[in-house]
């Protein structure tokens, strides 16, 4: 990877950007859609009657992927909102790059 060249801040093309939002979303629509896959396999007869002991036992390991599910999908569509706000700003100092992509404790 090369370094952007030196100046007051990033050089960084608007399109590219909006290639990378369109790349992040996409990626959160796939990971929701196994999140979707998640639930039709979760409940007491998603493995059929004589599933049903299966299912108790695969109860709280599917019910904390599909937790991990969201968490991606939220963090997919946090991502794409930031980088789509980047997008929007033509000229941005590094400080104000740095305060964007700043998570709140």
């Amino acid at each position: 990877m090369s370094q952007p060249p030196a100046g007051d801040g990033f050089e960084v093309d608007p399109a590219e950007l909006e290639a990378h939002r369109k790349k992040i979303d996409d990626l959160g629509q796939r990971v929701a859609m196994t999140g979707s896959a998640a639930d039709a396999a979760m409940g007491d007869e998603a493995f059929g009657l004589v599933g049903i002991p299966l299912a108790a036992i695969c109860a709280a390991v599917q019910s904390l992927a599909k937790t991990a599910i969201e968490s991606a999908v939220e963090a997919s569509a946090d991502h794409a909102d930031r980088v789509h706000t980047w997008q929007q700003k033509k000229e941005m100092q590094e400080d104000e790059f740095k305060n964007l992509f700043k998570l709140e404790d």
